[in-house]
């Protein structure tokens, strides 16, 4: 009787804490102009999440709230990985550097700057981490 009692309630209490494990989830991301394909990214607390990011110009790929940065190049697929500790909702930006090197460029032939610019931050989408 008291096993039957804790294998109950052993089910219970897993089925309440939703009693699934952390995976391993592989998400592609495709960045074109100012919006990313998937335009919200969802996974649930503990995940071990890897993002292919394919983007059509060079840039950086921000996780705002983990603070993670990711240098991309232009149509070359990037890793990014991280354990999706917190929950909630971040923004995701993409700073893009091509168009400002053909700027830098003309800088620095009219002006002879060599100050790097940094490419404008454009909010492309959101990771949603839920609970598990």
């Amino acid at each position: 009787m008291l096993l039957t009692t804790i294998v109950a309630a052993s089910a219970i209490l897993g089925a309440a804490c939703g009693g699934s494990a952390p995976e391993a989830v592989e998400i592609p991301v495709n960045v074109a102009g100012e919006a990313m394909d998937p335009g919200t990214i969802r996974v649930k607390q503990g995940d071990m999440v890897t993002l292919k990011i394919d983007a059509e110009e060079a840039g950086e790929f921000h996780l705002h709230g983990y603070d993670i940065e990711q240098e991309i190049d232009k149509d070359e697929v990037a890793s990014l990985y991280f354990v999706a500790k917190a929950t909630g909702r971040f923004r995701i930006t993409f700073h893009h550097t091509e168009e400002q090197e053909h700027k830098k460029e003309d800088t620095e032939g009219d002006h002879g700057h060599d100050d790097e610019e940094e490419g404008e931050e454009v909010d492309i989408g959101f990771l949603e981490v839920g609970p598990r």
